[in-house]
């Protein structure tokens, strides 16, 4: 009787131990069934909100399409592209749309001109004053030449060192350099499609980045909207006579009260202290490219795309996901 009672026992410690074993095993499967389960509602939250994110996009192409007056600018009423869109509820998600011209910025790759039948290597002397002018002089960079120069050898497409016809000394950087870091990489010899591709030439420091990031862009124009210009871009394009800070901030203050919207209203340029020979050939009224930056947000899902566009004819130059 005593080793029935001992095996009675066993049997019920047994199935104590299966239904244990069972219990674990039915709450690990509810558990990874409950992840499996949010993964795929965050996967299908995402990918709805991706598509409108895409909208977002889409919906600053058409609004720039309509966009029919002869200039461009920030915060204004009648540029409705300006405006942008924050939070706007499409089905069961929201969506955010900025756009921002690059007109009011200075082209990195309209340092190097293209001529048509002729190899990419024709530096544009307007440009590079331009940038001169902004790493030196407006930013206070010391190597400010060398920093231009870097960047025209990174676009021409040849491997010859930049050398300033102005002094003779040779600024700039080809592969010879970048082959010998510790990560090598040969020199692109070719425009820039992305401004964080700036951070791979030589002097491009991430503090260096950090100064120009807003100044400067890779779909610009071989002119500068004096709509939307930063008061630094304004003091880089011209040194007779010099823009200083004074007359930059004066430039903006009247455009902040009034857009410039002919040529007849650039002519108040004229007459700010210091600026009556002010060449007026570098500057537009419209912007030729846009940046449109779209976030879509369903649920728990969130996603964010990027454009740069062509306004004329709605080309899209660059398109990301992020």
């Amino acid at each position: 009787m005593k080793s029935l009672r001992q095996e009675k026992g066993m049997v019920l410690l047994l199935v104590l131990v299966v239904v244990a074993l069972l219990a674990s095993l039915l709450t690990e499967l509810a558990f990874s069934t409950l992840v499996d389960l949010r993964l795929t509602e965050t996967f299908r939250d995402s990918t709805r909100a991706y598509y409108l994110a895409k909208g977002g996009v889409r919906v600053g192409r058409i609004i720039l399409q309509e966009d029919s007056n002869e200039y461009d600018a920030r915060n204004d009423p009648s540029e409705l592209w300006s405006l942008g869109l924050a939070n706007y509820p499409v089905g069961d998600g929201v969506v955010s749309v900025t756009v921002e011209d690059q007109g009011g910025k200075l082209d990195v790759n309209r340092l190097v001109r293209d001529v048509q039948g002729q190899p990419r290597v024709n530096v544009d002397p307007d440009f590079k004053g331009y940038f001169y002018r902004f790493f030196r002089d407006v930013l206070g960079l010391a190597n400010g030449e060398e920093l231009t120069a870097a960047l025209i050898d990174w676009i021409d497409e040849d491997d010859t060192p930049y050398v300033d016809p102005d002094t003779g000394a040779t600024l700039g950087t080809e592969s010879d350099y970048y082959l010998r870091l510790d990560k090598p990489y040969p020199c692109k010899n070719g425009p820039f499609d992305t401004l964080e591709e700036l951070a791979l030439v030589r002097g491009f420091t991430p503090e260096v980045m950090k100064l120009i990031r807003d100044h400067v862009t890779v779909h610009g124009s071989g002119k500068i909207n004096i709509n939307t210009a930063t008061a630094e871009v304004l003091m880089s394009l011209s040194d007779d006579p010099v823009i200083d800070r004074a007359a930059a901030e004066d430039i903006i203050a009247i455009r902040e009260r009034e857009p410039y919207k002919s040529a007849a209203d650039l002519q108040t340029v004229n007459n700010l202290p210091g600026m009556s020979n002010l060449d007026r050939r570098h500057f537009v009224l419209k912007s030729e490219t846009f940046h449109i930056w779209a976030r879509g947000e369903v649920g728990d899902g969130a996603r964010e795309v990027e454009a740069f566009v062509l306004k004329a004819g709605d080309k899209l130059l660059y398109f990301k996901v992020n």
